[in-house]
């Protein structure tokens, strides 16, 4: 079992991995800041009108938002790494180790034989 956990860890710093505590509370903030900048530079920089780019902001940031949200979800459901897979998977892989304790040693020595005869 401890094979299976490193090897879904995370290779991403502790920061960029949204799985962490860090990496949720500096992404939220990234967030955060990337409306807040992108207002500044388009108000100070270009010399629009602060409500007109408020407006235009606020939505641009909200249809992206949504459609990162929607396409990584899409993205979950069609690789099955969502929670319930993940949970059928391990539960389905107990419940195959558990029949396979209980047979008998000439039982498990035919099963072997008959996975390799119908591997070839």
């Amino acid at each position: 079992m401890s094979v299976d956990n490193e090897a879904t860890k995370s290779k991403l710093p502790m920061l960029l991995d949204p799985g962490t505590k860090g990496g949720a509370l500096f992404l939220s903030l990234l967030l955060f800041l990337a409306p807040v900048l992108g207002y500044e530079v388009v108000t100070i920089g270009f010399g629009i009108d602060g409500i007109d780019a408020g407006k235009w902001i606020g939505v641009g940031f909200t249809f992206f938002v949504c459609i990162a949200w929607v396409g990584s979800y899409v993205f979950r459901v069609a690789t099955k790494d969502m929670t319930y897979a993940k949970q059928l998977k391990d539960y389905e892989n107990a419940v195959i180790a558990k029949r396979l304790e209980e047979l008998d040693e000439d039982e498990v020595q035919a099963l072997i034989e008959d996975i390799e005869r119908d591997d070839f």
